[in-house]
């Protein structure tokens, strides 16, 4: 995400020899960074030392059904004062949930660290990544997408679009002052097109059912917010930015997620 958090999560990233992120971040010119793989980024990636730092590459691949949520911070659970949605999902569907989460990875790392997992066939794909960039167009990111779950081996995944307010100058979707309310953002309608019922639409669905999961009564704020396309501030830490949220919020993402795999037949 963009706020402090991430330009240190990236520093440290850098540091680590992993490579820059690359993305299309609108009204901002990206420096050109040397082509990587993601099989060239895995040697990396790998390394005991960052495994220490990110408890996700300490993780180990298991022959048995497992629940694999791969992501950056909000499925690391950045904010949440220890509460992260696996977790949650983990309670909700009494199955083994990984929490393959690492905060500042782009799209392309991700992807990476997915491919050098292993066979996943087994196993139910919960993704929501991009937020950090590693694409240049929505086709490149949603080719990654479709290359984590053709190399994982299952037909058993969810795609989590963001939960970023589409009024963030910042964010790498793009920014809009209109009042879209519970209308499909660009980039949701092609998640949509590119993933039909596979896909759970974050942003709208912590709109709509976000506070009652949590029993929290819905202000007037909120009523605005919501009218506008904005997730409700008690779902998340204003003073960090407009993508993390707190532990209602991931809460909140959990029981959606939850829901959408309950549809989809996966628990």
């Amino acid at each position: 995400m963009k706020k402090r958090f991430i330009r240190t999560a990236v520093v440290l990233i850098a540091a680590l020899c992993l490579g820059a992120c690359s993305g299309a971040q609108t009204g901002q010119e990206q420096p050109e960074q040397p082509e990587q793989s993601p099989e060239a980024a895995t040697e990396s990636e790998s390394s005991s030392e960052y495994a220490t730092l990110h408890p996700a590459y300490a993780e180990v691949n298991s022959p048995d059904e497992e629940i694999n949520c791969w992501g950056d911070s909000i499925t690391e659970g950045y904010g949440g004062d220890e509460l992260t949605y696996p977790d949650v999902l983990a309670q909700l569907t009494g199955m083994p949930v990984r929490n393959l989460g690492v905060g500042g990875e782009d799209s392309r790392q991700i992807l990476a660290r997915s491919l050098s997992y292993g066979n996943q066939s087994e196993d139910i794909l919960v993704i929501q990544m991009g937020d950090n960039g590693g694409w240049n167009d929505l086709d490149e990111l949603i080719g990654q997408y479709r290359r984590m779950i053709a190399e994982a081996g299952t037909d058993r995944y969810i795609i989590v679009s963001s939960t970023d307010d589409p009024n963030d100058f910042d964010q790498i979707w793009g920014y809009t002052t209109e009042p879209i309310g519970l209308e499909d953002t660009y980039y949701e309608a092609r998640f949509r097109e590119a993933f039909g019922e596979h896909l759970f639409e974050g942003r709208k669905y912590l709109i709509e059912k976000g506070l009652s999961i949590n029993d929290l009564e819905e202000t007037e704020e909120d009523r605005e917010r919501a009218e506008n396309g904005y997730i409700s501030l008690q779902l998340r830490h204003p003073e960090i930015d407009n993508t993390h949220l707190n532990d209602a919020g991931y809460k909140a993402l959990a029981n959606g997620i939850y829901e959408k795999g309950a549809e989809l037949g996966y628990w």
